[in-house]
Order: C-alpha cells, then structure tokens, then sequence
C-alpha cells in the first residue's frame, strides 16, 4: 500500500505552523536569543566542518614552505661553498690520482729525486731502485747515496718533502767525514694509489 503524500505533506506543514506559532509566543528578547544561539550552532558547526581542516591544512602549507625554504638556504651556502671546495680539489688532485704502472711511477719517483738530489747540490754516489708491498699496497722505494754539507743535506730533504708525489724518507743513515761534509744513505719510498 502506499502512504498518501498529502497526508505527510500535512503533517510537516502541521508541525511547521506549531513552530511558527510558537515562535510568535516568544517575547523579542528570548527570539533574539534563539537567533545568536543558532547562529552560533551554525557558525561552530561550519568551524568543525570546514574552518578547521583548512586551518590545519594552512599550518601543514606554511611548515612546507619552512622546509623547503631551509633546504634551499643550505643549497645556497653549498652552492656558494662549491668553488672554494673545486680551488681547494684542483690543488690537490695530483695527490688523489691512481698511480699508473709500477714501472712509471719507478721512474717518475726515480727523476725527481734525482732532480732534487742535483737541485740541492749535493754529490750523488748511488740511486738504485727497490720494490715492496705491505699488506694490501704497493710500496716504490728508491735507495739515495751521497755527500754534501749538511745545509746541502737539509735542502734536499725539503726538496724531497715538497714533491707532488708525496715521496717519504723511510730511512736514513748519516755518518760524516773529515772534510767538513756527510755521507748520507736514505731510502726514499712512495705509496702507489689504486
């Protein structure tokens, strides 16, 4: 069977006329209050629904827009620091880069003292190459024999302390003559990079 519509129709429009009359009732002060009350229901609920989530999505925004604007603060100051870091690099890349064959590099370190031990003007009486490994690494060892003054001495040793093949005296064996000058024995040794 199906409910009449008039009849529920009716009783809506029945209910509506008792609020409206009931409304007419109420003195001006208690209507108002009604008004603000509602309006205030409306206002909260409107708040709950809808304000709130956007303020939160509000917050969530501007902690974004920190974040982002610190990561890009810090790529800055990287970004500023990059060319200092290159000069820096450049300066020691020589030091970095792998050693190429043991055999060059026998004769790369094998010129250069000879270089320095002639720079520094002492006498060279032998340079003979040696090889070792220790451990995992490959060590060229050169074996330096000569006479020079003492301030000769100290020369070449700087000399040897400057090169870009980061060369190190391992040993060293000084013994002095009657002339006023030394025989000095010294190993010379250099890590090879892989």
């Amino acid at each position: 069977m199906r409910p009449n519509v008039n009849v529920y129709l009716g009783a809506h429009l029945g209910m509506a006329a008792g609020l409206a009359e009931r409304w007419q009732k109420l003195t001006r002060q208690q209507q108002l209050a009604a008004v603000v009350g509602g309006s205030l229901m409306v206002a909260w609920g409107m708040d709950a629904a809808a304000l709130r989530p956007l303020r939160r999505q509000l917050h969530r925004l501007h902690d974004e827009v920190r974040q982002a604007e610190q990561r890009l603060l810090d790529a800055l100051v990287a970004s500023q620091q990059e060319a200092s870091v290159d000069r820096a690099f450049t300066s020691y890349k020589a030091y970095a880069d792998p050693a190429g064959s043991p055999e060059a590099e026998l004769a790369n370190v094998l010129s250069e003292v000879e270089s320095a031990v002639r720079e520094s003007g002492m006498t060279l009486l032998n340079l003979k190459p040696l090889a070792g490994r220790s451990g995992n690494t490959e060590i060229i060892s050169v074996t330096v024999e000569g006479e020079s003054s003492p301030d000769q001495l100290v020369s070449l040793l700087d000399r040897i302390q400057r090169l870009t093949h980061l060369l190190k005296v391992t040993e060293l064996s000084v013994r002095t003559s009657e002339r006023q000058t030394v025989r000095t024995s010294m190993v010379v040794g250099k890590l090879l990079l892989k």
